[in-house]
């Protein structure tokens, strides 16, 4: 279901079941007058996608961007001065920014944040040619299946703790695809089926997170951004349901239920046991 890499890289391919290039991303530090204070700063390069969705929470989501050839999309994980994290599309014309909110992400992060979506559409079934060689030393993340694939990421600190995180309420943010950062269309949980093991890559101070699950589009291939400033708001202020013990619909929000969670551990007696119920979810 899951797996770590054991190498550490700075660039990652995603590539269709063919190993043609779909996307590619680099991981490396914002430049920042502070030095004890390391955020990361991606650069994100599309093959043959040309087109982008991106949501900002505004009457008007999605924006729709047209990808030139040789465009490339920058997210600035640190502030600057006012400048705070964001998208930026890079064009031979200059900057412009996609999203102007977007969630820091700094080097010591313990939680996966979520960054945005690839939806390869008709190039998961075309073949590779002469131009798709890797000739760096890479992370190449493939489809893993023979249909249409979902590829989202997500990055934390290179000292990220996976047992730590399995045994957290955010570790249930992974079976969802992004689309919970969408409020125009409610914060769906949306299930799906996940076709390949998530992968953990390490990318020098960071870990790069590649959730890969079979998608229902099989048109024109596009990028999706999203206002994930909002992340935690929007998953862990959600209203969750269950069924008690005592049969009646019990209503809480992951926020709550990690209150609880972190209450009890502090009450709890030193040598004691507690069991959950194994019915919540």
């Amino acid at each position: 279901m899951m797996e770590q890499c054991p190498v550490s890289r700075k660039r990652l391919y995603l590539v269709n079941q063919h190993g043609r290039k779909l996307l590619q991303l680099v991981v490396k530090d914002e430049q920042t007058r502070v030095a004890a204070v390391r955020h990361a700063q991606l650069k994100i390069i599309p093959y043959g996608t040309r087109r982008a969705r991106v949501y900002q929470d505004k009457p008007s989501d999605p924006g729709i961007e047209v990808i030139r050839s040789g465009v490339e999309f920058t997210y600035h994980g640190g502030s600057a001065g006012d400048k705070a994290p964001k998208v930026h599309l890079k064009a031979v014309t200059g900057y412009r920014t996609l999203v102007d909110s977007s969630l820091a992400l700094p080097s010591d992060t313990v939680h996966p944040v979520p960054l945005f979506t690839l939806e390869p559409g008709h190039d998961a079934d075309k073949p590779k040619s002469a131009d798709d060689l890797i000739s760096k030393g890479a992370h190449v993340a493939n489809a893993g299946h023979n249909q249409p694939v979902r590829f989202d990421l997500y990055l934390a600190g290179a000292g990220f703790d996976l047992g730590a995180f399995v045994n957290s309420v955010y570790f249930f943010n992974l079976f969802s695809p992004l689309d919970y950062l969408i409020r125009a269309q409610n914060c769906p949980l949306n299930s799906d089926q996940i076709v390949a093991p998530m992968m953990f890559y390490p990318m020098g101070a960071y870990t790069l997170l590649v959730r890969r699950s079979l998608s229902r589009h099989h048109g024109r291939p596009y990028l999706q951004f999203y206002n994930n400033a909002g992340y935690y708001d929007k998953i862990m202020n959600r209203p969750t349901a269950w069924m008690g013990a005592d049969g009646e619909l019990q209503w809480s929000t992951m926020a709550q239920d990690e209150a609880a969670l972190s209450r009890s551990s502090v009450s709890k007696p030193t040598g004691t046991a507690e069991v959950g119920n194994a019915g919540q979810t």
